[in-house]
């Protein structure tokens, strides 16, 4: 793709030396903000179905992990071929069912198999709950430690409530708990509802 090409070569242009200062001095950890930001900016243009918007904030995300491999290269640990050569193996081996001869029958089928293959890849873990990011957000990290919790069916017992935030927290934890079971995703329908809220407040300054 000619365009993605033409990208690279800004992108290396701007990280090389004459570039652009504060692209130079950037680390993998003073980037991490980046990260959040722009899958926050992302999903927000996703919910408002404004093709334009999605393009640029893709575009932004898209650029975050560029930016990343450009570090890393000045680093010398890593490249954005690296990156993208560990990403296309992964899509093959995780669809056997297309590059190889798994027969699948249903999409539950495909689920199942893309389980399989990810627990083969990290059979290092010892847990279940092992791999859920803990930089998720609250909401959407309860919804994984749950659906984990019904899925390797794991006797849970009730944490003590002994503080009233933890008792706040505890609620909130048996509303996402409902969700996982209705399959609403809550963090989704959260967000949804507030947006709602803010056109509804904003609407009655105008």
């Amino acid at each position: 793709m000619k365009s993605f090409e033409q990208l690279i070569e800004v992108a290396e242009i701007l990280n090389s030396p004459g570039g652009c200062p504060w692209d130079l001095i950037q680390t993998f950890q003073s980037l991490r903000p980046y990260i959040l930001e722009e899958a926050h900016e992302a999903l927000e243009a996703v919910d408002r179905n404004e093709d334009e918007e999605i393009i640029e904030e893709l575009g932004d995300l898209l650029y975050t992990v560029i930016f990343y491999a450009m570090v890393a290269k000045r680093e010398k640990r890593f490249s954005l071929e690296n990156i993208l050569e560990a990403l296309k193996a992964k899509l093959i081996r995780r669809h056997p069912h297309v590059f190889a001869d798994t027969k699948v029958d249903s999409v539950e089928d495909v689920i199942r198999t893309w389980d399989n293959v990810k627990k083969e890849e990290k059979k290092d873990r010892k847990s279940p709950f092992d791999g859920i990011p803990k930089a998720l957000p609250s909401l959407q990290r309860a919804h994984k430690i749950l659906g984990r919790i019904k899925k390797h069916k794991v006797a849970r017992k009730s944490l003590p409530a002994n503080t009233r935030s933890k008792e706040l927290a505890s609620k909130i934890f048996e509303v996402v708990e409902t969700a996982v079971e209705e399959e609403v995703d809550i963090e989704s329908a959260f967000r949804e509802m507030l947006t709602d809220l803010e056109l509804e407040l904003q609407s009655t300054q105008s």
